[in-house]
Formats: C-alpha cells, sequence, structure tokens
C-alpha cells in the first residue's frame, strides 16, 4: 500500500492495526496536510446497509468538534477499498508514557479530567467509543490527551452475520481490550455511558498506581477476576494516593453500573475539584455507614479499655506528689523521664474486607484511623501512623493475614520503630500480641 494513493490520499508510512483494519500516515495531495488513513480490512462492510450505517457513525464522529478527541474528516470508498480519514495525532501513546510507572496524582487529575470532558462531548452525541484504553488515548506534543478510534473498533452492524464478525472481532483483539472492559461488556448486555466509565477508571487506575486494576494474565482467569473479585484500592498499590483519588476511581469502576458515575460530567467536576485543591462532593453516609462508624468508635473505645495500664506498671515517682522543694526543672525532668520510658506503642494493621463489596472498602482505612487515634487519646500510647503502616506493608510486602508468626512481628516492630518490650500489633478478630508473640 506505500505510495499507492486512495482517491487524494498518498500513502506514506504504516502506523498501526487494530481489529478492523491497518491505518496509515498520509498526505492529503488537495489540502497539503498529513493525516491519518485507515483502511478498514475487506469484508468488514460486507453489504450496502453496514456501509450506510457505517458512514451515519463516522458522519456523527465528523461532527465533534473537541480538543481532546481525534477528528474525523471523511469515510469513502474506492475500488472496493473503504477508508476513513482523520486527524493525525503527533506524541505518544499514553501506554508508553505508563511504561515508566505511575503517573504523579496532579497529572493523573489534569489527564483524567480531559478525558472524561472528551467522552461528555461524545456521549451528549450518542456516541460511546467502547474501547478505551492507554493505547487509544494518546498525549499530543503540547501535552494534551486525544482520543482516538472513537465508536469505531467496538461498532458493528446488526444482524446475524454482522454479530458473527463482532464475536471474531473482540476474540482477536482480547488481549488489548480486555482488562479495560466493563463487566457488562463481558455477559454481552449492552453498552452505554458508562460503560465507557468504567472503562475511563481503569485507565485512571493505571495511570496512579502503574497497574492494571486485575492483575491476571489468562484470559479466563481476568474474565472471572472482572465479574466476580473485588477490587484492590488504588491506595494499596501506591500510599501516596490521597483518600479522595482513591473514593473517584473506586467508584468509576463499581461492577455495578448503577452506582457508578451516571455520567462523564459528574466524574470530570470530582476530578477538577480535587485538583484545584476542594474536596469532592459525595453523597452524606447512610444510616448503615453510620451505624458501622458507630460500632467502630465503640470498639476503639473497648480495645483503649483494655490497653490501659495497669496500675502496677505505673512507675512509683507518678503515684506520690514530688517534693516541692525540688528545682521546676528538676521536678520535670523527674516526671516527664519515666512517662516517656512507660509508654507502649501501638501499631494497628488494619480492617479485612469480608464484604466482597468495593464500595465499602473505604471503612478499612477509616476504621483504622478512628481506633488509631482513639487509642492515641491522652498521650499514653504512642501510635503508628497509617501512613508508616501502608508504607511498612509495601516494604515487606506483607500478606493480609490474620495472625503472624514471631519472625514476621519482628520486623514489624522493626520497621514501625518500636520497643520490643513495649509495642503490640492489633488485628480485627485477633487478641492484642506484644511484638514477638503469635
Amino acid at each position: 500500500m506505500l505510495d499507492r494513493t486512495i482517491s487524494h490520499y498518498r500513502i506514506v508510512a504504516k502506523i498501526g492495526a487494530g481489529g478492523m483494519g491497518v491505518v496509515y500516515r498520509a498526505h492529503d495531495e488537495q489540502l497539503e496536510r498529513d493525516v491519518a488513513l485507515k483502511v478498514l480490512n475487506p469484508g468488514t462492510l460486507a453489504n450496502e446497509p453496514s456501509r450506510q450505517r457505517f458512514r451515519r457513525e463516522a458522519l456523527a464522529l465528523g461532527k465533534l468538534n473537541h480538543p481532546n478527541i481525534e477528528t474525523v474528516y471523511e469515510f469513502g470508498c474506492e475500488d472496493g477499498i473503504d477508508f476513513l480519514v482523520m486527524e493525525l495525532i503527533t506524541g505518544v501513546a499514553l501506554h508508553y508514557k505508563l511504561a515508566g510507572g505511575a503517573l504523579p496524582e496532579k497529572e493523573v487529575l489534569r489527564l483524567g479530567a480531559q478525558l472524561a470532558d472528551g467522552l461528555e462531548a461524545a456521549h451528549a452525541q450518542g456516541i460511546i467509543h467502547r474501547d478505551l484504553k492507554p493505547g487509544n488515548l494518546h498525549i499530543t506534543k503540547d501535552d494534551r490527551l486525544k482520543i482516538l478510534d472513537f465508536g469505531l473498533a467496538q461498532w458493528m452492524p446488526t444482524g446475524d452475520q454482522d454479530n458473527l464478525a463482532l464475536t471474531v472481532s473482540k476474540v482477536h483483539d482480547v488481549m488489548g481490550t480486555l482488562p479495560y472492559m466493563a463487566p457488562e461488556q463481558l455477559r454481552g448486555q449492552r453498552a452505554d455511558r458508562r460503560t465507557d466509565i468504567y472503562a475511563a477508571g481503569a485507565v485512571l487506575y493505571e495511570m496512579a498506581t502503574g497497574k492494571r486494576p486485575h492483575l491476571q494474565t489468562s484470559g479466563p482467569q481476568l474474565i472471572s477476576a472482572i465479574l466476580e473479585r473485588p477490587l484492590t484500592a488504588p491506595s494499596l498499590h501506591n500510599p501516596q494516593i490521597t483518600a479522595a483519588l482513591d473514593s473517584i476511581i473506586v467508584k468509576a469502576l463499581d461492577k455495578d453500573p448503577n452506582r457508578r458515575y451516571q455520567s462523564a460530567r459528574e466524574m470530570q467536576i470530582d476530578l477538577e475539584r480535587l485538583s484545584s485543591g476542594l474536596t469532592p462532593i459525595v453523597r452524606p453516609p447512610s444510616r448503615k455507614r453510620r451505624l458501622l462508624a458507630a460500632i467502630a468508635v465503640a470498639l476503639g473505645i473497648s480495645v483503649l479499655a483494655l490497653l490501659a495500664f495497669d496500675v502496677g506498671d505505673i512507675p512509683s515517682r507518678l503515684l506520690h506528689p514530688v517534693k516541692r522543694s525540688q528545682p521546676a526543672e528538676a521536678t520535670l525532668s523527674a516526671t516527664i523521664a519515666p512517662i516517656i520510658k512507660a509508654r507502649r506503642s501501638v501499631a494497628v494493621l488494619g480492617f479485612k474486607n469480608l464484604s466482597g463489596k468495593p464500595e465499602v472498602a473505604w471503612l478499612s482505612t477509616a476504621f483504622s484511623e478512628m481506633l488509631t487515634t482513639e487509642l492515641a487519646a491522652g498521650g499514653r500510647l504512642r501510635t503508628v501512623p497509617g501512613e508508616s503502616i501502608s508504607q511498612m506493608k509495601i516494604n515487606l510486602a506483607l500478606p493480609d493475614a490474620d495472625s503472624y508468626g514471631k519472625e514476621t512481628l519482628s520486623k514489624i516492630r522493626q520497621s514501625c520503630n518500636c520497643n520490643s518490650r513495649t509495642s503490640c500489633v492489633w488485628k480485627p478478630g485477633r487478641r492484642i500480641s506484644r511484638a514477638g508473640e503469635k
């Protein structure tokens, strides 16, 4: 095809290939500009009704004039070759940018807001992409995100023959699109704007963590994970992610479309609010969540009572007043020294989400923080901050177990800088253990 001219487009170089055709760099000899020319595979549009519907899709895309969407210039057919002419995007595909790992949160918010803005413009025209992934998102030289292959890679007309073609197309393209497909797509249900929002959430997840939402590589295992397994919160992969961004991504990736963002605009607003330093607007906690929070507070108070010092553990100098004849400095030294020596260190390692529902995963962090705050009240205990706990889990590759052995507990103590005689860890459903015990 190189150096061949189709209509008034001279093919210069091959750019890439997809499930529906091959994309070339071409030169428009009428308008003297370079374009992207997508030559559809033979038989893709097997009949005139298919071609007419594809043309209507192309015309709808051609009406989209948005800075975050690749512009469609023309759809044509010459000598039996169906082709689509599009804006030539210079820059780098997002998946190449992600090869270096997670992006800074500020950049995630900026690119995420642009992605949502482009989706909202397309959805307003009734166009669903259905194949969002980092390979279809490019970052231009002026650092702007562009959505490519809009509505084409997954679109096929209706009819028995076309439905068969759609199935074959998905099988051939499954390695590139499956990790970003929403559960309803895998179940064969009709895609809508919330399907794109799920894929956008998967892209946000990868930008924020450098990992896909589900790490399985086998097709059946990955499908099972998308359909059934709870989502691992992004912050567990990258503790530097703020709780607000964590909740935005988790909401976009909810397995139930009714619990996701219902529009790209809604997600864009939350991303922009967070980018400007404002907390995204969230629904007030339900009665059930308020009840769970109350239980957590009561639990924290109960544990605090169990951890209270025995009178025998308190140095005798604290039980009797210091003589007034002592200088003020001596009094202060005599009082503070034993207090510091007697303080125990407590590390709350977290709660396990046994419900299997990703939308309540935030309770694990919330309960841990509330319990840590209660334990620290009064200054009798030194509590290890949640940030230190998260970093420790990453450094030690700590599994989410109900209990830990002596060697693991010793590593936890050292990582948290706790004194071996006065430190303890706390796991829900387990008794409090001094470091070094099971």
